[in-house]
C-alpha cells in the first residue's frame, strides 16, 4: 500500500495497491479445514487407494503453460512413454476456488469414458500464501471422494496442504508426483 499525509490538513490517506491474506491466516484457514475434514473422517491413512501399477491414461490438472507441466511431460515420457497422459488447463492460484472445483466435479463423471485410472493435481512452487486455492474446503472434499486415486504435487518438498492430506498419495513436487505414478521403463522386466 501507499500512505500519504498532509500535515496542514492532519489528514492521512492509504491507498491499498494489494491486499493478499497473511501467513498466519492461511495456516489458520488450513487447520480449521483439516480439522473439519479430519472430524468427517476424510484424511484417513487406512482410506488411501493404491496407485494403478501400469495406468494406461492419467488426467493432470495444473496450469498450462508452466514449468510445473513440463518438467512432468518430460520425466514422463522418460520413464514409462505407454501411459496417454491427458493435460486438464486450471488455475493454480487465486480466488479460482469455484472454477476448479467444477472441472474435478466434470471429471469425475467423465474419467471412464476418457479411461483415465488416476488424476494428478499439481502445482510448482510458489509462497504459502499462493497455495492457498489448495486449502479450500469444497475442493479438498471433492478429491477425498473422488471416484480414483488423486495424487498431489504441490509447492515444494516441505509445503503441505489440506489436499495433500486427502489425497491418496501425496509427492514433494509435480515432477515427484508423476516418479511416484508410473513405473521406470529401465526397472520394469516383463515376461
Amino acid at each position: 500500500g501507499k500512505l500519504n499525509f498532509w500535515t496542514n490538513q492532519a489528514r492521512l490517506s492509504i491507498n491499498v495497491i494489494d491486499l493478499r491474506a497473511s501467513i498466519s491466516t492461511v495456516l489458520r484457514k488450513f487447520e480449521v479445514v483439516r480439522t473439519l475434514l479430519d472430524k468427517d473422517g476424510l484424511i484417513d491413512d487406512q482410506k488411501r487407494r493404491k496407485m494403478p501399477s501400469f495406468p494406461r491414461c492419467i488426467g493432470i490438472l495444473t496450469s498450462v503453460p508452466s514449468s510445473a507441466l513440463a518438467d512432468m511431460l518430460k520425466t514422463a515420457k522418460k520413464r514409462w512413454p505407454f501411459t496417454k497422459l491427458i493435460i486438464i488447463s486450471i488455475p493454480v492460484q487465486g480466488e479460482v476456488a469455484q472454477k476448479v472445483q467444477m472441472t474435478l466435479v466434470k471429471l469425475s463423471t467423465l474419467y471412464k469414458q476418457l479411461d483415465i485410472q488416476a488424476i494428478v493435481l499439481a502445482r510448482g512452487g510458489g509462497s504459502r500464501e499462493d497455495l492457498m486455492l489448495f486449502d479450500n474446503e469444497m475442493i479438498c472434499r471433492t478429491l477425498a471422494n473422488f471416484p480414483i486415486p488423486v495424487i498431489t504435487g504441490i509447492g515444494h518438498e516441505d509445503d503441505v496442504t489440506v489436499a495433500d492430506l486427502v489425497a491418496d498419495h501425496r509427492a514433494s513436487t509435480p515432477t515427484a508426483a508423476i516418479v511416484d505414478l508410473l513405473p521406470s521403463r529401465e526397472m520394469v522386466v516383463l515376461d
